[in-house]
């Protein structure tokens, strides 16, 4: 299995999609964590089924969160680049 490794700006989205959930309904911020954590784990068991965007990189749309967790695999390791809100330009997802 592979591990997964999560980029700082990758931990920047998140808390920023965080605290905009917990700002509109407290909890709400807990329910999207979880919901990236099963996708986390989803991506670590099959990394291929998410299809490729560009290059490497792959995409996982969550289901309930309008977010898009970019991702590259190498050997061992999952990288995540980018936890995406999809109403952002997407030429942002993958710049710094």
């Amino acid at each position: 299995m592979f591990s997964v490794i999560i980029k700082p700006r990758a931990l920047e989205m998140i808390q920023q999609g965080f605290d905009w959930y917990e700002e509109q309904k407290p909890g709400l911020g807990d329910e999207f964590l979880q919901e990236l954590e099963s996708f986390f784990s989803r991506i670590k068991s099959n990394p291929q089924y998410f299809g490729k965007i560009r290059k490497n990189f792959r995409q996982a749309a969550l289901k309930r969160f309008p977010y898009v967790i970019v991702f590259e695999t190498f050997k061992t390791e999952i990288v995540v680049f980018a936890v995406f809100h999809t109403s952002r330009n997407p030429k942002f997802k993958f710049k710094d």
